[in-house]
């Protein structure tokens, strides 16, 4: 606690962190209990207390609305003990409520102006852009074939221990109509094993994910959405995501949804319904599944080069596929806003830990009343469902490409030794494998044949098993 300059009375500081942003509150030290906390809260914010939920889980700003009453009980009693609460000086508080606010002078970030200065009602109208919460996922649900999953969660857990990054490809289907997505089976593609901050592989352009692309097109199912674990954040690390990693799902939702409209027999816009899944465990020690989407004003603001890039501070994020991002910088600022916008897009260079959970602009944007080139992660973050189901046919049970455990001869005959008195057919029936098996036959004439036997539960080919056996050392 620090002294209070007009009073010298005792008071604490508390970080609260609300969906507008984070703002600090001033408590007396005479303020010791969870009804003296709500009206203070009422009073500097106008809040009224009746409307408030507090938690010391961050979780609160991205539960459904029928996922709250865990959080109700947390404060729900107004002669409890802040101290009892676990609130102390310099705590982090996450409040949710429903009234409409005015972002107060501390919720304003850095860099900011007077809405409107140094533009005319003609700039103002051609360049204004109001940043706005996206309430509902364009995506239902996303289900995880719970093997796939669990294979993906264990080996983070139990071989890297969540101390480095790990990210994946999902394949599965898509209802368009429904707008639902199955996950049935997640490539893991070469990436570093050292890497603690950012998702970084590049697979698009190698031969494994030709074949990965052919195995999964055999196997009736696309690219669905992107996985990735998070390492252990520091305590006053409240954010959902990084600035890295939104950036890096709003790059790959771009694609998918340029992908998918180029797919589209009618040309017309398709619905984004790409998914981006974390994998983190708590502080408990439990791992838990999030699944999310970028607002599709958050992708559209990246592909138009108003984002800048976290991994180049001072430069606008590019969107493969969509032109030069310092292009579209320049194409949206102004030429007296030039030498501005390079200052405070440069300003993420210094900016501190604690900034990772916010993205900077290439230009003014507007929140709420204010215009600021800095905005909290949490407002391009949209919630998907998450529901689970067991494929009928693929198991996810032979060794994973590309992680430290080994992935080779040796592991097909351990698998066929274990399936052995199964059908051979339903021994291959795993994603996994047909990708192994995929680098020694062609794929446009052997692997059709193989993964029809799969899907059809048929008779594999003699010819083929005795491949299949001799690549094992069966033989």
């Amino acid at each position: 606690p620090v002294p209070d300059p007009k009073t010298r009375a005792l008071r604490m500081l508390v970080r609260l962190r609300t969906r507008d942003g984070t703002e600090r509150l001033s408590v007396p030290d005479d303020a010791s209990r969870a009804g003296d906390l709500r009206a203070l809260i009422a009073d500097a914010f106008a809040v009224p207390i009746r409307d408030q939920l507090l938690s010391t889980n961050q979780a609160l700003l991205t539960a459904h609305d029928d996922a709250l009453a865990p959080f109700r009980a947390e404060f729900a009693d107004d002669n409890a003990l802040l101290s009892a609460l676990g609130v102390t000086h310099g705590a982090m508080l996450f409040m949710r409520y429903t009234v409409e606010r005015k972002a107060t002078v501390q919720q304003v970030k850095a860099n900011v102006q007077r809405f409107g200065a140094k533009m005319t009602v003609d700039d103002l109208v051609a360049k204004h852009i109001r940043i706005e919460r996206q309430d509902q996922p364009v995506c239902a649900s996303v289900s995880f074939e719970r093997a796939a999953a669990n294979q993906f969660q264990g080996y983070i857990g139990a071989a890297l221990g969540f101390r480095i990054m790990r990210c994946g490809i999902m394949f599965g289907t898509v209802d368009a109509q429904t707008k639902e997505v199955k996950v049935d089976t997640i490539y893991e593609p070469p990436q570093p094993h050292n890497n603690e901050y950012d998702i970084l592989c590049e697979h698009e352009n190698t031969e494994e994910w030709k074949r990965v692309q052919a195995v999964a097109k055999l196997l009736g199912l696309e690219e669905v959405g992107c996985i990735f674990s998070q390492t252990a954040r520091n305590e006053d690390d409240d954010f959902t995501v990084s600035s890295h990693e939104i950036t890096r799902m709003a790059v790959w939702q771009s694609a998918a949804r340029r992908r998918r409209k180029a797919e589209s027999t009618s040309g017309e816009d398709v619905d984004d319904l790409y998914v981006t899944a974390v994998v983190k465990r708590d502080d408990g020690g439990d791992v838990h599944f999030e699944a999310f989407q970028c607002s599709t004003q958050f992708v559209d603001l990246c592909e138009r080069g108003v984002i800048v890039d976290p991994r180049t501070p001072g430069k606008a994020l590019v969107v493969p596929g969509i032109g030069d991002g310092d292009e579209a910088m320049a194409a949206a600022t102004s030429a007296d806003e030039t030498e501005t916008a390079a200052a405070s897009a440069s300003a993420s260079e210094d900016a501190p830990a604690g900034a990772a959970g916010t993205v900077f602009t290439t230009r003014d944007v507007m929140v709420g009343i204010k215009d600021v080139r800095e905005v909290d992660n949490d407002w391009f973050v949209v919630p998907v469902k998450i529901l689970d189901h067991v494929h009928p046919l693929l198991t996810s049970l032979f060794a994973v490409e590309n992680r430290l455990t080994p992935c080779g001869p040796a592991e097909l005959k351990d698998h066929l030794q274990l399936c052995r008195g199964k059908p051979f057919a339903e021994a291959l029936a795993d994603f996994h494998i047909l990708l192994f098996l995929s680098a020694h036959f062609d794929l446009a004439t052997d692997m059709a044949l193989l993964v029809d036997a799969v899907m059809q539960k048929g008779t594999v080919l003699d010819g083929y098993k005795t491949i299949v056996e001799a690549i094992a050392g069966c033989a």
